[in-house]
């Protein structure tokens, strides 16, 4: 009797001893806030979601090791998210909030290119370490100094995944263009039409519509008047590409769906149907097969709802490397100092090959991501990689 209440005693204090040293460790950890502002609902959140995600697998993984060791302290990390819808004004206001309210020094978005260049003023002005989205060839200058483009865009990868098109499709030549009506579609119909022309298209026709539309049939009637062998869907979100590939099929289109914009397969496949979604070409930002992004996976449910967009890889690297910047800084609070660090990460060990810091021919300065992808392809429902380009 004695030997248990000695053994119960000796949990007790045991007990007592482990909870102390909790609270003690609680209290020397403090809260480092990073923020996302982003499309989190509507037309284009598989992307914003894929940023959103991509942060808070990154920080849970630092907060599961006890935290972010920053030179003599170690913070835990809490990851704030404002949904904007991929609209500008929500962003801005979304943005304002995390830097004056929330204290934010570190921000992932938009995704949007009009979002961003409402929003991308703000980050500069107030020295705000951003990895945005964007395809806006606008989101990058001479004089960018506190946003880094956090995926390659069109002008990295299209104009190599049009020539491979041409390559291995050589019985298509004209080319019907089909974007949203906003500053991500002008930008990338105006990229890919000279892309589609250098690889010896001919551009028939550049349609516009606005994110909000559901029903396609009068565009779709005027494109394929002009029996286009290519609709290029660029960067019109995955489940409304869907929608246009199951309508145009039903209205008798038997050509190629090209798709050089955001990814989400299994978004088109939802919403075109397995059948009519077989063989549309596009680009893809990542091997979905691989061991790295099951893994990558796997840690998405943890933190959002599945699917996972592709492009959670890309953002998941930054998101690493930038809290691998701040350690090497020594700082949560001086930015200038973190993103001298961040600069130097290149290359840096990304989920899929090395990643690079370029864009200074481009854009005027080197703050653009630069890593491999490839050209996916639709078969039986599921995205095959058909090449890769690095």
């Amino acid at each position: 009797m004695n030997s248990i209440r000695a053994m119960r005693a000796a949990g007790a204090l045991a007990l007592a001893a482990g909870l102390a040293w909790t609270n003690s460790a609680m209290a020397q950890t403090e809260v480092l806030k990073m923020g996302v502002v982003s499309a989190l609902t509507g037309p284009g959140s598989e992307w914003g979601l894929a940023q959103d995600g991509a942060l808070k697998i990154a920080a849970a993984e630092a907060n599961a090791k006890g935290g972010l060791k920053v030179g003599d302290k170690t913070y835990k990390i809490e990851v704030i998210s404002y949904d904007d819808q991929y609209k500008a004004a929500l962003s801005v206001s979304g943005a304002t909030r995390l830097i004056e309210q929330d204290k934010v020094k570190f921000v992932f978005g938009p995704m949007g290119s009009a979002a961003l260049l409402a929003v991308k003023p703000l980050y500069e002005k107030n020295k705000i370490l951003a990895v945005i989205g964007a395809y806006t060839e606008k989101a990058l200058d001479k004089d960018t100094k506190y946003s880094y483009r956090g995926f390659p865009t069109q002008t990295e990868f299209a104009g190599p995944i049009a020539k491979w098109v041409k390559s291995n499709r050589p019985n298509l030549k004209t080319v019907a263009q089909l974007e949203p009506n906003d500053e991500t579609g002008w930008a990338s119909q105006r990229l890919l039409k000279a892309d589609y022309q250098t690889a010896g298209f001919e551009i028939v026709s550049s349609e516009l519509v606005e994110r909000s539309v559901k029903d396609f049939q009068p565009v779709l009637t005027r494109i394929l008047a002009l029996k286009p062998d290519i609709i290029e869907l660029g960067t019109t979100p995955p489940g409304t590409s869907g929608l246009i590939v199951r309508q145009a099929r039903e209205m008798g289109f038997k050509g190629q769906f090209v798709k050089l914009g955001g990814p989400g397969v299994p978004q088109i496949v939802a919403a075109a149907g397995k059948e009519f979604a077989e063989g549309l070409i596009c680009y893809a930002a990542a091997d979905t097969t691989t061991k790295a992004y099951k893994d990558l996976e796997a840690k998405y449910a943890q933190v959002l709802k599945p699917p996972m967009n592709e492009f959670t890889v890309y953002f998941y690297d930054m998101a690493r490397m930038l809290l691998e910047a701040i350690q090497r800084a020594g700082t949560v609070d001086d930015t200038e100092r973190v993103r001298a660090e961040f600069a130097k990460l290149s290359p840096f060990p990304g989920i899929q090959g090395a990643v690079r810091w370029g864009g200074i021919n481009s854009y005027g300065s080197n703050h653009q991501i630069i890593t491999p992808v490839f050209v996916g392809m639709i078969k039986n429902g599921e995205q095959v990689i058909a090449g890769k380009i690095d």
